[in-house]
């Protein structure tokens, strides 16, 4: 399964992932950058990203 499939299916909203440079990946909440590959050296799991999306509120 996908990160946006993932994401879709525990969030129950759509996602949308949009590409960027080749290896970037940032994920954003709200206007806000809440992770960034380029940052971390690695992908996120989807679990990250809803931990991340809770911590915001």
């Amino acid at each position: 399964m996908s990160l946006k499939e993932s994401l879709e299916a525990k969030l129950q909203i759509p996602t949308r992932i949009r590409f960027g440079a080749p290896g970037a990946l940032d994920v954003f909440l709200d206007g806000e950058r809440i992770y960034s590959k380029k940052q971390t050296g690695r992908l996120p799991t989807a679990d990250e990203i809803l931990e991340l999306i809770r911590a915001r509120g």
